[in-house]
């Protein structure tokens, strides 16, 4: 095979089946629909300039790539970029074709610096760092059957409520305030309500399952997302306001939303956290998560 017989364009709502199955098979603790993936390209904002493109060879699709600015953040020239190449297809240049478009695309829109968040393989990482990626964070990836898990107990004052029983205004400051703490590369500081109520909205966002934690005067004090696909689940952002820290509200949120995940049929449920983020690596050992891997966050100059 030659790179020239490879083409390269954008995703259509056609390739979305495909481009599931092969961000799946390069790591099966992705969970997402093609659903999910259409709800996504219709809701990217218009400040973060996303391109997604895909490399196709004999109308099989082979690789994706997708890259934009970071909108959560008032870091100047701050983007984000992921490429994956199925497996049969590695080696023969079509992840430096589509990482080349890809870093082009984010310099012609005002990137200065980009980062890129991957499952961890030896494979992955070598040809990463052979392209002027250094590693920034690294986390452990955790995996349970949440049929394990107990019920949640909260202290005097405080009740578990399901995020579909909110609107999404009403959790807003609670996950913006957590995100500012979330060891990040840049700081999520620029979260904004109308991008929030578009993530809101994803479908692969089970709402259902998904759980507030309430103070007594109705205040969203802690929040524990969930996406669920099938029988795979997987943690969303979780978090608690800072002054209400050290309670056990975030451990409560997600006990009562992995339990709703499991009364949905789910059988795995599985997360990841910076190793800078010790309060939240303790909740999830204490939750009953196992290691199955390792995340990573590699970062250039552009």
């Amino acid at each position: 095979m030659k790179t020239s017989d490879v083409v390269i364009r954008e995703w259509e709502d056609g390739d979305l089946g495909e481009v599931v199955e092969l961000l799946r098979a390069s790591d099966d603790s992705r969970v997402v629909s093609p659903a999910g993936l259409r709800h996504a390209h219709a809701t990217r904002p218009e400040r973060a300039q996303v391109v997604e493109l895909l490399a196709e060879l004999e109308g099989v699709v082979v690789a994706v790539g997708v890259a934009g600015l970071n909108s959560w953040t008032t870091t100047e020239g701050a983007a984000w970029a992921f490429v994956t190449v199925d497996v049969p297809a590695r080696r023969q240049g079509i992840g430096d074709v589509l990482g080349t478009m890809l870093l082009e695309h984010l310099r012609g829109v005002g990137a200065t610096n980009a980062t890129s968040f991957f499952r961890f393989t030896e494979e992955g990482e070598r040809w990463a760092l052979a392209r002027g990626w250094r590693r920034l964070q690294t986390g452990p990836l955790i995996a349970l059957d949440p049929r394990t898990v107990p019920e949640p107990s909260l202290p005097p004052g405080f009740r578990c409520v399901r995020l579909s029983s909110l609107e999404p205004e009403a959790v807003y400051d609670a996950v913006t305030a957590a995100a500012l703490d979330e060891p990040s590369p840049v700081p999520n500081d620029n979260i904004r309500l109308d991008e929030f109520v578009d993530e809101w909205s994803d479908p692969d966002v089970d709402l259902e399952a998904s759980t507030a934690v309430l103070a007594e005067d109705g205040e969203v004090v802690a929040f524990a997302f969930i996406m669920i696909v099938g029988d795979q689940g997987r943690h969303g952002f979780t978090g608690t306001q800072p002054n209400y820290r050290g309670r056990g509200l975030a451990t409560a949120a997600k006990r009562s939303a992995l339990r709703a995940a499991a009364v949905r049929g789910v059988t795995r449920v599985t997360t990841s956290n910076a190793e800078e983020n010790a309060a939240m690596r303790a909740i999830n050992h204490k939750l009953g998560f196992e290691p199955i891997g390792e995340h990573v966050i590699v970062g250039r100059d552009l």
